[in-house]
């Protein structure tokens, strides 16, 4: 997971070269998003990449043609569910910690 992490670092510091509500830059944002979730079990930090790409996005929003809007509308519809379920989750999981006591 080390070359991935080091890629996806890489990465992102690229895309930072892109408009914040590019689809390459938002799926980047999307896929790292998931790499923390899914690979290094790291629910705060994929809710942090995702909340910074989307409010990123959203600051942005009024220098959108069409065509930016709707390919990036499908990629920030993605991190709002991802968000929304790993926020979830982790309040979930707190709430277990607590019940444990």
């Amino acid at each position: 997971t080390d070359g991935a992490m080091e890629y996806y670092n890489k990465a992102t510091e690229a895309s930072k070269d892109l408009k914040p509500y590019n689809s390459t830059r938002l799926g980047l944002a999307l896929n790292f998003s998931v790499f923390y979730y899914e690979v290094k079990s790291d629910i705060p930090k994929a809710c942090t990449l995702a909340e910074e790409a989307l409010e990123q996005a959203k600051e942005n929003i009024d220098n959108m043609d069409n065509e930016d809007a709707r390919d990036a509308l499908s990629i920030v519809e993605l991190l709002k569910e991802n968000l929304s379920l790993w926020k979830e989750e982790g309040e979930d999981d707190e709430a277990q910690k607590v019940e444990d006591l």
